[in-house]
């Protein structure tokens, strides 16, 4: 089973989401047809699966804004290494 951390910057708290049966379906229902973070800030979304060993770490999406040419842009960032 797959679940999803949200945390977004400037907040001390998080939001568990899932279970989810694959990292594409919480893609798919958390981050797919975003192009920001929750309000516009830095949004990080961790995924995680469960495993004889507890909650294990798996990657994430993350939504950011980097200043660019043409000004600030907002960013999407995946890692899922090993997936």
């Amino acid at each position: 089973m797959i679940f999803v951390s949200v945390v977004q910057r400037g907040y001390i708290d998080s939001t568990l989401h899932g279970p989810f049966g694959s990292i594409d379906e919480g893609k798919r229902i958390l981050t797919d047809g975003k192009d920001r973070g929750d309000d516009g800030d830095e949004t990080k979304y961790t995924f995680f699966k469960t495993s004889k060993k507890g909650m294990v770490e798996i990657g994430y999406v993350l939504f950011y804004e980097e200043y660019e040419e043409n000004g600030l842009e907002t960013k999407r960032e995946e890692y899922f290494p090993g997936v």
